[in-house]
């Protein structure tokens, strides 16, 4: 049947530090509220609810928001009946060993490294995912996108990874966000049994006291360490180990700190890179773009591709260089 959704209303789940979300974070400037389900009693029901409300209204023609109108992930195609699970978020606590100076987070850490171990006190998300797999939600070739907070922290995260990687009927990719500070054996594991998974690794900086600055902490030979453990763990598919630069204005903008991030990554062997300006608080609570950041991007990519590396990116940051601007829905508007 043809008709306007988007992937994530018909099979996305994001399990945020405050609410379960049916719409992707970078769709605009704001969550919208009708799609966010509190961790209150019941909430996985209410979820699956409205989900299926607002699969429904798209068949009927009606988009489930208003804001879904200038959507750059909303299009009119046959979508598949298949509704289970495939598009999968896990960022539901903020406990961190890292005070990154860009985090998403800092309005809810107010700026402090959230040290504790324990789980978040919003939910425990071990025993939802086994229920999902018990009825039969996530679909087998299903991805996971892994962040918070710091997932190498998290009390439960080696219990949700080893039963996710011993489904013997499914293959799932991840995309394992993490600062490179503590080893997880599990990421290495994760990476060898799907192609689609990727251990992305943000150094943001090509020197140990420019790290200090971006990261607050003074673990840049750890994360060098690190990065060479993984490598050698992902045997073929070191391709998947990636390095990523956030570029900050007024911290780490310059062409001399990106290009040593570079040199470092060629000599301890990394092949895939990835170019990125700070963009998710802004995405929340916009500010003034800098040109800069566009102009040191482009540079960046420019060095990728000459050094011979692989690339990936986000593909919205062109439009938000392109519109200067933080909200990634202009250029739908525009059209």
């Amino acid at each position: 049947m043809k008709y306007k959704s988007c992937k994530y209303i018909q099979g996305g789940i994001a399990f945020r530090h405050d609410a379960v979300s049916l719409c992707n974070k970078l769709c605009g400037t704001k969550r919208y509220e009708k799609f966010n389900i509190p961790y209150t009693e019941n909430f996985y029901e209410k979820f699956i609810s409205v989900r299926e409300e607002a699969i429904e209204n798209c068949k009927k023609g009606t988009l489930p928001h208003e804001g879904c109108l200038s959507c750059p992930y909303v299009e009119e195609k046959e979508w598949d009946e298949d509704t289970r699970f495939k598009e999968i978020e896990i960022t539901h606590w903020v406990h961190c060993n890292c005070g990154c100076c860009y985090c998403a987070m800092l309005p809810v850490t107010k700026g402090k490294m959230v040290k504790s171990k324990q789980n978040s006190p919003y939910i425990e998300l071990f025993p939802i995912i086994k229920r999902m797999l018990k009825e039969n939600r996530i679909h087998p070739n299903a991805f996971f996108s892994v962040t918070g907070g710091e997932l190498t922290m998290l009390k439960e995260f080696p219990d949700i990874m080893k039963l996710l990687l011993k489904q013997k009927d499914a293959s799932y990719g991840f995309c394992l966000q993490s600062n490179g500070i503590k080893y997880e054996k599990l990421l290495s594991k994760a990476v060898l049994k799907d192609r689609r998974t990727s251990i992305v690794i943000s150094i943001d900086a090509g020197s140990r006291e420019m790290f200090k600055l971006m990261k607050r902490k003074d673990n840049y030979n750890d994360v060098i360490k690190n990065l060479k453990h993984y490598l050698k763990d992902a045997k073929s598919n070191q391709d998947r180990i990636v390095a990523k630069y956030i570029i900050v204005p007024n911290v780490n903008d310059t062409k001399e700190e990106i290009d040593k991030w570079i040199k470092t990554c060629k000599e301890i062997g990394i092949k895939t890179l990835q170019p990125s300006i700070e963009f998710c608080s802004q995405v929340v609570n916009p500010g003034t773009f800098k040109e800069k950041q566009g102009e040191l991007y482009h540079y960046m990519k420019e060095q990728i591709i000459a050094n011979g590396f692989e690339m990936i990116t986000y593909d919205f940051l062109e439009s938000i260089i392109k519109n200067k601007s933080f909200d990634i829905t202009i250029k739908a508007e525009k059209e």
